[in-house]
C-alpha cells in the first residue's frame, strides 16, 4: 500500500468526508479567496467572479509561499527545531552581558550629558533607596533656536513646578502626593513615631531647578 505525499493530496477537500471536510469545503465557497486564493484568482481571470485581482494575487502568492514552507519545515523537523534551539541557546549567552535598566530615566537621559552628572550629584549627597525613582521635568521653546534663560519661561517654569508639587491623587481611599514619591533627604530614626512625622511634614522634596541660582 503506497502511503500519498503531502504534496499528492489534492487541496480541495473531499465532499464525502467528515465533519471537518464539510467546514472546510463550506469555507472553499463562502470565503474563497481567504480559503485558497489561488482558486479566487483562477475564477477572476476566467470571468466568474469579480474583486481586486492584485490583493488576491499578493494573497495567492503569500499562501503558496507559506504551504511550501510549512511542507519543507514538516519534512525536515529535526533539523528546524536544532536550529531553532541554537539560536535560542545564542540569546541566552549573550544575556549574561545583557544590561537591566530597572528605572526609566536610564533608558533615554543621553549617557555623559548635564542631567546624568545632576541625578549622580543628587543621589551621592542625598542618597537613594532602590525602589527610588526621578521625577523629571522637560522644559523646550517653541523656536529649537530661541533661548529658554529668560523671565518668562523661568516663571512659567516655577508655575509648573508649584502645579506639579500640589497634585494630590485619591487612590485606594488614600490621598497620595508628590511627597509620597518624591526624592527627600533622609532622617535620623527617632524612637516616637509623631516626631517622625513632624520631620516628614517639614523636609520638602529635594528638587533640583535652574530657579536655585535665585535664592
Amino acid at each position: 500500500m503506497v502511503v500519498p505525499t503531502m504534496d499528492s493530496l489534492p487541496r480541495v477537500p473531499d465532499t464525502h468526508g467528515d465533519t471537518v471536510d464539510e467546514k472546510v469545503f463550506s469555507d472553499l465557497y463562502i470565503r474563497t479567496s481567504w480559503f485558497d486564493a489561488a482558486i479566487a484568482l483562477d475564477q477572476i481571470e476566467k470571468g466568474k467572479a469579480r474583486g481586486r485581482r492584485s490583493a488576491v494575487y499578493m494573497r495567492s502568492l503569500f499562501q503558496s509561499h507559506l504551504y511550501n514552507l510549512g511542507c519543507s519545515i514538516q519534512k525536515h523537523a529535526g533539523k528546524v527545531l536544532f536550529v531553532a534551539i541554537l539560536v535560542l541557546s545564542t540569546f541566552c549567552v549573550g544575556l549574561k552581558s545583557a544590561t537591566v535598566h530597572s528605572k526609566v530615566h536610564q533608558l533615554w537621559i543621553q549617557e555623559g550629558g548635564s542631567l546624568e552628572h545632576e541625578l549622580a550629584y543628587t543621589q551621592k549627597s542625598l542618597g537613594e533607596m532602590d525602589s527610588s525613582t526621578h521625577q523629571l521635568l522637560i522644559q523646550t521653546p517653541k523656536d529649537m533656536d530661541a533661548s529658554i534663560l529668560h523671565a518668562n519661561t523661568l516663571l512659567a517654569h516655577l508655575d509648573v513646578v508649584s502645579s506639579a508639587i500640589n497634585v494630590k491623587v485619591h487612590m485606594y481611599d488614600i490621598e497620595w502626593s508628590l511627597k509620597d514619591m518624591c526624592y527627600s533627604p533622609n532622617i535620623p530614626n527617632f524612637d516616637t513615631h509623631f516626631i517622625e512625622q513632624i520631620f516628614e511634614n517639614i523636609i520638602p522634596c529635594a528638587i533640583i531647578t535652574p530657579l536655585d541660582c535665585f535664592w
